[in-house]
């Protein structure tokens, strides 16, 4: 079978080296916005660019003398950079969640994607002459399956080494820890949210949850999610409004969550139930712990009149 080269518009490898540090300056502006900002502001996600940066490294064979000097000095930095993520990361899990945010002002969720650019360019300028670059008739095919790999390579990388060095981190400054600290640091607001519905609807209720859309989609609105921490009561998700509320029985109980994820028109999309319910008792809890902050028995609940983000409806 006959084999060609991908064909290489030479003008584009010739500029590598200039697309790498536009590429960094994208992940560093990012490290100190926060992950997902060129997304949002110029439509293409920053990791859209990593993996772009990644093919045309493998595909190229351009070499120049800034090129080289571009390698050169990300090989230098690799282990810096490495340092200093696995040092914030030691010194967020020794305070707390977004410890480095508050303090230091910028993400290690977005740090942690400068570390994997920087060892991405290393390994595939190391191991560039044992990568097929050659693939038969596929041609650019093959370019944008690797372009489609490195892509979600990086979103799960990215994700799983920032969940298991942050857990790892805090479990090693905080061995005598209670479980609901662990959890906390874990879950944040959330886990403190279902430890008070927990505490205040009985094991053989019924309790009706959002749809699993934004803003509720990772959270409250996610009945596998909420399921792990209620079980044994029965989740029943209804849609934003609730079709027919008479035709629950006594022993049933509504979320009001007012939803983590970005959604439109922020603030108004916010807030569940989103209609008046007749209530035998409104119970809301307290921001800042699993507490009881006030009861409201024979009452309406109304979202416009709700100053309290999280609570439950006893119907």
């Amino acid at each position: 079978m006959h084999i060609k080269h991908i064909g290489k518009p030479k003008l584009i490898f010739m500029f590598l080296p200039v697309f790498i540090l536009f590429t960094y300056a994208l992940l560093f502006l990012e490290t100190v916005k926060y992950p997902g900002f060129i997304g949002n502001h110029f439509l293409i996600d920053a990791k859209v660019y990593f993996a772009i940066t990644i093919v045309f490294l493998i595909f190229s064979d351009a070499k120049s003398n800034f090129a080289g000097f571009v390698l050169r000095v990300n090989r230098l930095i690799l282990i810096p950079l490495s340092l200093i993520y696995l040092g914030f990361s030691l010194l967020e899990g020794a305070h707390f969640t977004n410890y480095v945010l508050s303090t230091f002002k910028f993400h290690l969720d977005g740090l942690v994607l400068v570390v994997l650019f920087s060892l991405s360019i290393y390994l595939v300028d190391k191991f560039k002459n044992t990568i097929p670059r050659t693939f038969g008739k596929l041609g650019p095919i093959y370019a944008a399956m690797i372009f489609l790999i490195t892509f979600f390579m990086v979103k799960n990388i990215t994700y799983a080494a920032n969940t298991g060095i942050s857990r790892n981190s805090y479990i090693l400054f905080h061995l005598r820890s209670s479980y609901d600290d662990k959890m906390f640091y874990e879950w944040g607001v959330f886990y403190r949210f279902m430890v008070f519905v927990k505490n205040n609807t009985p094991q053989d209720a019924t309790i009706i949850i959002p749809p699993m859309e934004d803003p509720w989609l990772m959270g409250s609105g996610n009945d596998h999610f909420v399921r792990a921490f209620l079980y044994p009561r029965k989740l029943i998700q209804e849609p934003k409004i609730i079709p027919d509320i008479k035709a629950f029985g006594p022993n049933t109980y509504i979320l009001i969550t007012w939803g983590k994820e970005a959604c439109k028109p922020d603030p108004e999309c916010h807030g569940w139930p989103r209609q008046e319910i007749a209530a035998k008792r409104i119970i809301y809890k307290d921001p800042d712990s699993t507490n009881v902050i006030e009861t409201r028995e024979n009452s309406v609940y109304k979202l416009e009149d709700d100053k309290y983000v999280y609570g439950i409806i006893e119907l």
